[in-house]
């Protein structure tokens, strides 16, 4: 056993050397910013935030008038109505018609205006929503990569107690050939030293989980070669749960945290829908304007006739100063109207026409009352929403500072008890080396300092999360300076 904790223990510190040399270490900053940028969550939010702002694009586009252009080309056959002469038609006939419209809407109750209104509110609260998301997900962030912080700790002091314990198995080994101790003391030692070597093991793997954590928030793959800062984790020395009290705390959380932002816009965003909903008693005016032609290949033009000549009878004779004259007489033999051209048809036919239209709502079934009220109701609804997101937030921070206060007394109790127990290890070390103390009575120290440590380091790093909670909701950065 003695042979195989040193190897264990070289090739556990040469693991961490090569890993810290070969990976780029992420600062917490750093981690951050990634999963802001890359999580899929977050993108999910981003996308809901474009949404919304392509709705607010859309509500303020309503207040511009509409244009449209129209055209119709075919053939007809059978008895049909010519479009241009309105009448009866067994002819083929080619048809084409040109329109173009535009109208505009010039009151519809203050519709327009309130929509434009509640896009706005719904794309701040989008936005907000978005903020809480990326807020939430760094103080996720924080949590893991303490909990790797804790890990590391933990691991390098399972690997020191490998160490003092392989210290401890020589002095044993030479009290054992000095005849101070039974040779049954050293197979003890030799126990401490497997469960040091668990205990190492164990720490590792609560690394690794705890990347695996962090790699998730991350949206990295579970190989990916990710190693962290491991920078002096402070107890802030100006850190004093004692003195912080819910009002204050709260009246900082209402301006800085984006959750009561979010539940305030969609307050006004749902007040903005009654008046869109009453907006359908009112009437609505819009102006509209047209121009419109149209062609037709059987239109022909009646004023500018093809006249067409033949000889009516047979030649007459007539002598005209003694010279024989034949004379003919010539009559029209057909009369036809060319057809019009295709331009001359779409000039001739050119029609404009402008006006305006209201319509006036009587009676709509109780619609738009119905829509009142339940807008109405979803004002009460999202008011609602929002005093349940503010008490929420107040029995957050109320947890928060209890929570705070508890660690700060848990981590000066577990100094305490640390730092007895460490004199006692130390005196029992100094007396087991001289021979007055038995393996077991060593034993029984050791485990109850390391257990001491174990708890202390626990105790640390959940005061610093429970402090960074409560910066949280101060609005200070997580950094872990």
């Amino acid at each position: 056993m003695q042979q195989l904790s040193k190897p264990f223990a070289l090739f556990v510190a040469l693991f961490l050397a090569s890993a810290a040399s070969a990976q780029d270490t992420w600062s917490l900053e750093r981690c951050i910013q990634y999963a802001q940028d890359n999580n899929i969550t977050v993108k999910q939010a981003q996308a809901n935030v474009r949404t919304a702002l392509l709705s607010e694009k859309q509500a303020r586009a309503s207040r511009l008038p509409n244009v449209n252009a129209n055209s119709n080309v075919g053939e007809q056959f059978g008895r049909t109505i010519d479009p241009t002469t309105n009448q009866f038609s067994t002819v083929a006939t080619s048809f084409n018609s040109l329109g173009l419209s535009a109208g505009v809407n010039l009151f519809s109750g203050g519709l327009i205006n309130h929509s434009i209104k509640q896009a706005n509110w719904d794309l701040k609260a989008a936005t907000a929503d978005a903020e809480q998301l990326e807020n939430n997900l760094g103080l996720q962030i924080a949590s893991a990569y303490l909990s790797i912080l804790l890990g590391e700790e933990q691991l390098e002091n399972a690997q020191k107690r490998i160490q003092q314990t392989q210290e401890q198995l020589n002095v044993t080994n030479k009290l054992i050939d000095a005849g101070t101790l039974p040779v049954a003391d050293k197979y003890n030692i030799l126990a401490q030293v497997a469960q040091a070597e668990q205990a190492a093991v164990q720490a590792r793997n609560s690394v690794e989980l705890a990347y695996l954590s962090l790699k998730q928030f991350l949206q990295l793959e579970p190989d990916f070669e990710l190693q962290i800062e491991r920078p002096t984790v402070p107890i802030p020395a100006d850190a004093n749960p004692d003195a912080l009290t819910l009002s204050p705390v709260y009246q900082t959380a209402v301006e800085t945290q984006a959750s009561i932002r979010s539940a305030e816009f969609r307050v006004k965003s749902a007040q903005e829908g009654i008046s869109i909903a009453k907006s359908g008693y009112y009437p609505t005016i819009s102006a509209f304007a047209n121009l419109s032609s149209s062609y037709s290949s059987q239109l022909r033009d009646f004023n500018n006739p093809i006249v067409g000549s033949q000889v009516l009878g047979d030649p007459v004779l007539l002598n005209v100063n003694g010279v024989d004259v034949e004379v003919r007489q010539y009559g029209p033999s057909s009369i036809t109207f060319p057809k019009v051209g295709y331009f001359d048809q779409i000039d001739q036919n050119f029609g404009q026409g402008i006006g305006a239209s209201i319509q006036i709502p009587i009676y709509q079934n109780g619609r738009t009352r119905l829509s009142v009220e339940r807008a109405r109701l979803g004002v009460l609804t999202a008011q609602m929403q929002q005093i349940q997101t503010q008490q929420m937030l107040k029995n957050d921070i109320q947890t928060a500072i209890a929570n705070a206060r508890a660690a700060r007394l848990t981590l000066d109790a577990a100094q305490k008890t640390f730092d007895a127990t460490e004199i006692a290890y130390q005196n029992t070390v100094k007396r087991h080396g001289l021979g007055t103390l038995n393996t077991l009575d060593l034993t029984t120290a050791r485990n109850n300092r390391d257990i001491s440590e174990t708890d202390l380091v626990v105790a640390k790093y959940d005061y610093v999360f429970k402090l960074k909670i409560l910066d949280f909701y101060l609005g200070k950065p997580l950094t872990m300076n």
